[in-house]
């Protein structure tokens, strides 16, 4: 099969087309032939650092596609049945032919939903889904600040946001007319001076009942003078400094979402959450709920700068690769 390898991680990561060996699913697992993938800040982080990889690697946190094997102990999926699945970033992932995943985590594709829309879903979607209903629970009429809201994730949150009645007030420098689109009633030009300032201004003072931060841990510690008494902080990047989050006062509660480390830190459970809720997400996108926010659509081949893009901050929405 032709896979795209990580040879040398490092700021000047190498990643090269090869033709490798077809892997085999083992117990539980199966074997997807890879239709669509899409690129994710977590794939250039791992390019860059290579922490925990073994070399070659094959990076794609993202995989939609047909199984085409099954491995011993499966009997609820079929040869032929189209899934989406995040994959491990330890193995190899989704930048290639066919993968192996564990069978736990797939997610069945309404028929009506291509390949190249469900591969922008299970890191981004899954992500947003995660921050929106299982950490938060937000309610009509509430405020939300989402911090990094023209990616891939942030999209997702913007939208996922308002269908629960949120008002939202994104956080953007490019992509302040798609964040609109999105849902987003207000949108803040980082460039701009300060984002907490500005956001209180467009609440009158009153702050926000939530922030979901997808950018770091300075962007979170920044935020926090935002949230209103028993708000609550969702991080995807970075935690905000505990000395910055005094106990008591305004009762604040503090949330992280870690979704592809349920691999190692999850069990059988949280796998087949994942699951399960990439199934509903599924559903919103091929229903027209929910925008994937699919912005361009490249080769394997082209997929080395593209990676390089999304590290220097030039990709918004979703990027995909055909396969």
């Amino acid at each position: 099969m032709k896979a795209l390898l990580l040879l040398r991680p490092g700021d000047d990561h190498a990643l090269t087309l090869a033709d490798v060996p077809t892997p085999s699913p083992g117990p539980g697992e199966v074997r997807l032939r890879v239709r669509a993938s899409s690129i994710n800040p977590v794939d250039h982080k791992f390019a860059r650092s290579g922490a925990g990889l073994t070399l070659p690697h094959v990076l794609g946190i993202d995989a939609a596609g047909e199984i085409d094997a099954l491995g011993p102990g499966v009997h609820d999926w079929n040869l032929g049945d189209r899934v989406m699945a995040l994959t491990n970033l330890y193995r190899w992932g989704g930048f290639a032919e066919q993968v192996i995943v564990d069978a736990r985590v797939l997610s069945r594709l309404p028929e009506s939903l291509s390949f190249e829309r469900a591969a922008a879903i299970p890191c981004a979607g899954l992500t947003a889904w995660q921050a929106v209903h299982l950490k938060l629970n937000l309610r009509p009429g509430q405020t939300v600040l989402v911090s990094g809201a023209g990616g891939g994730v942030g999209g997702y949150v913007v939208q996922m946001a308002r269908q629960q009645g949120a008002r939202v007030i994104g956080t953007t420098a490019r992509s302040g007319e798609r964040v609109r689109a999105l849902g987003a009633e207000a949108v803040i030009d980082y460039r701009q001076g300060d984002v907490a300032a500005q956001a209180m201004t467009l609440t009158q003072g009153r702050g926000v009942d939530a922030v979901i931060d997808l950018v770091s841990a300075v962007s979170a510690t920044s935020l926090l003078p935002l949230l209103r008494h028993n708000g609550a902080m969702v991080c995807v990047v970075g935690r905000p400094k505990e000395a910055d989050l005094p106990a008591w006062g305004k009762a604040i509660s503090l949330h992280d979402v870690a979704l592809g480390f349920a691999y190692q830190h999850g069990d059988g459970e949280s796998l087949h959450d994942i699951g399960r809720a990439g199934e509903t997400v599924a559903a919103w996108v091929a229903d027209g709920r929910l925008d994937p926010q699919v912005t361009r659509v490249i080769s394997l081949a082209e997929t080395p700068d593209a990676l390089r893009d999304t590290g220097a901050g030039l990709n918004q929405g979703k990027v995909v690769i055909r396969l």
